[in-house]
């Protein structure tokens, strides 16, 4: 047909020669005319492609396959849920919150610490994808904080992104309420800064409880692992010294949580879960705060410049009414972020303000251990109330001369005497089992008793850092000093020289035998555990460590030199005050050229004991200075007490 197209016939051309490579194409109609013609030289179809290499090309791209989707299969059937856990992960987190920490209240039911409400900011590096600009902006937010040198973040942005911590770093504690939603608006934006709800311990009445409370602060790097083993968030705070560390478990309570979902920028969209946090059980001690606070009024006004150690407890029970130690330190500047600067002013002070001199000081208990030697004599039968020696001023013996602290001597004395103006002699004579055709107690027997009473251990108080104090022997004489022991070694023992070494608080405690009449107490800081929520009350029992040490009429001769000494002996400044005060003063040589130590120790009233005050300055020259101390603390407890 005349409109009917020709088809197409192709036909190929290819050189006489086998391995020629070039192709002519021609397409002609079936008139003959050409109607498309192509010879190309630059198509290069190479020899023919086998159907051996179409099958391996094949299989190959059918292997890839096969190991794309067994691959596929893998992640979602096999590790399909791992892989839902750790999506989750980012989409679920889960926020702890602080618990209360227990409060701690004084005998009379006032507290001594808050929880004070506050807000911290952290900076996260590990969470900070921005830009240059997004640093500098960071940057500027940081200098808005009012950074300072009290300020832990003495480094640049820049030097903490180098520095690729994990754990976030902490940038300003105690933020003000404006500043902490201004923050929290601005970490919208970065998510690298956090915001978090920071409670922090503010201690009431300044340093007056240092020692006694002690301080908390933020888990540290050394300790991690140590708090993490124990459940701990590395948020929390922990009781470093004092109170706050002994009844750390119990003060702590426990963190709760919230479980909320975030979207792909770490913004909380949803709280899906949550537990409140458990606060923790209140301490009610002991102690009458109104008492340390008036002892610590009157060593700033009167011993500023001296180390002293006071101790008052009941001798009916061995709780402890004042514990206070001179010079303290702040603990709220150690609850918080402590400069080094201010850090090394106090541990450079020479009386040492962190030291707490009435449990772990250790010091030659002067004449307040013949309140000791002076019972075991009674009770061993070597001496009677009406026994009697002469002091002429000192005794000799094997060429040497041991004095009496009284020129010229106190001529006849008998125990009552020997106790109230502290006649050297009369103990002499009752240090060595023969001298002089006396019987004494010998070293063996005096070491027993000295055990007995408390001496060289610890006696088990509340809080840690009680030191056990230190009595000599023959053999660890030989051991240690490669000397031998000798006669005049038992002469100074007897009289509170030489080697012996005593803490505060065992003296206090050895002389509330003498006023309860034979019965050593452990002491007691905490008297009830309050749980805040159930309200139950665990009330700590007074313990006994020992009964009947001495017989009671051998303690009431003791009792009646101590008496005494206040009416005309060696602590006459206290016989105008009413409580009808005992007391027995000590002054303790020290090695070198320093002032010997000031040692009083008393119990009021006479007739019915409620009270024993105990007395230590360092370096105080003599035992007068430690009276008049105490003359003035038991005005004020005849004023105030309950």
């Amino acid at each position: 047909m005349k409109n009917q197209r020709d088809p197409f016939i192709i036909q190929s051309q290819a050189g006489a020669a086998k391995d020629s490579s070039l192709i002519n194409f021609s397409y002609n109609n079936q008139q003959g005319d050409t109607f498309f013609s192509h010879e190309s030289s630059s198509l290069w179809l190479g020899r023919a492609v086998s159907s051996f290499k179409v099958y391996v090309i094949f299989f190959a791209i059918l292997f890839l396959f096969f190991i794309l989707f067994t691959r596929v299969g893998y992640l979602q059937l096999i590790k399909g849920e791992n892989y839902y856990g750790i999506a989750e992960g980012n989409r679920l987190k889960t926020e702890y919150l602080p618990a209360d920490r227990g409060i701690i209240f004084d005998r009379w039911h006032s507290p001594l610490v808050e929880n004070v409400a506050a807000f911290s900011v952290y900076f996260h590096t590990n969470k900070f994808f921005g830009s240059k600009e997004d640093v500098n902006q960071l940057t500027e937010i940081m200098s808005n904080l009012s950074l300072d040198k009290k300020s832990p973040l003495l480094i640049s942005v820049e030097q903490l992104l180098e520095s690729k911590k994990q754990t976030p770093t902490l940038v300003k504690e105690n933020l003000s309420y404006e500043m902490a939603l201004d923050l929290m608006i601005v970490s919208k934006k970065f998510n690298c800064l956090e915001v978090v709800i920071d409670p922090y311990r503010n201690y009431l009445g300044s340093d007056v409880n240092a020692h006694l409370l002690g301080y908390t602060s933020r888990i540290s790097y050394k300790d991690k692992e140590e708090y993490l083993n124990k459940g701990y968030q590395l948020f929390e705070r922990i009781g470093r010294t004092g109170l706050e560390e002994y009844y750390e478990s119990e003060l702590r309570g426990e963190p709760g949580w919230q479980s909320i979902e975030v979207d792909s920028f770490g913004q909380q969209r949803n709280v899906l879960n949550e537990q409140a946090s458990i606060p923790g059980k209140n301490l009610v001690l002991s102690i009458d705060n109104g008492l340390q606070e008036e002892i610590f009024k009157i060593l700033q006004k009167t011993l500023s410049s001296k180390a002293v150690a006071i101790v008052a407890l009941d001798p009916n029970s061995g709780k402890i009414r004042a514990l206070v130690s001179w010079p303290s330190f702040d603990h709220n500047a150690f609850g918080q972020t402590l400069v080094q600067q201010d850090y090394e002013v106090i541990i450079s002070n020479p009386l040492k303000p962190l030291f707490n001199r009435t449990i772990s000081g250790e010091y030659p208990s002067g004449s307040t251990i013949k309140l000791i030697v002076g019972a075991a004599a009674l009770d061993e039968g070597l001496i009677s109330r009406y026994s009697q020696i002469y002091s002429s001023g000192g005794v000799w013996y094997d060429k040497w001369f041991f004095p009496d602290w009284k020129a010229g001597g106190h001529g006849y004395a008998d125990i009552n005497k020997a106790i109230a103006e502290s006649v050297n002699t009369f103990f002499y004579y009752l240090a060595l089992e023969d001298f002089d055709g006396h019987k004494g107690l010998g070293l063996d027997k005096m070491l027993k008793y000295f055990s007995d009473v408390g001496l060289n251990q610890t006696l088990g108080i509340d809080i840690y850092g009680e030191q056990t104090g230190f009595l000599p022997s023959i053999e660890w004489k030989k051991e240690v000093k490669d000397e031998v022991w000798f006669p005049g070694d038992t002469l100074h023992l007897v009289i509170g020289q030489g080697d012996i070494l005593v803490t505060p608080l065992q003296v206090a405690s050895y002389t509330s035998i003498v006023a309860n009449r034979g019965t050593l107490y452990q002491p007691q800081l905490v008297e009830e555990i309050i749980d805040p929520i159930t309200s139950d009350v665990q009330i700590i029992e007074p313990k006994i460590l020992k009964r009947r040490i001495f017989k009671k009429a051998n303690l009431d001769i003791i009792a009646d030199g101590m008496r005494s000494g206040v009416l005309m002996g060696s602590a006459r400044n206290l016989a105008g005050n009413i409580l009808e005060i005992a007391g027995k003063t000590g002054t303790a040589q020290v090695s070198g050229n320093q002032e010997p130590h000031a040692w009083f120790t008393s119990f009021a009233p006479f007739k019915n004991p409620e009270l024993v005050l105990t007395i230590l300055i360092e370096n105080g020259e003599t035992s007068d200075n430690a009276v008049h101390l105490a003359r003035d603390i038991w005005q004020w407890y005849l004023e105030n007490r309950k």
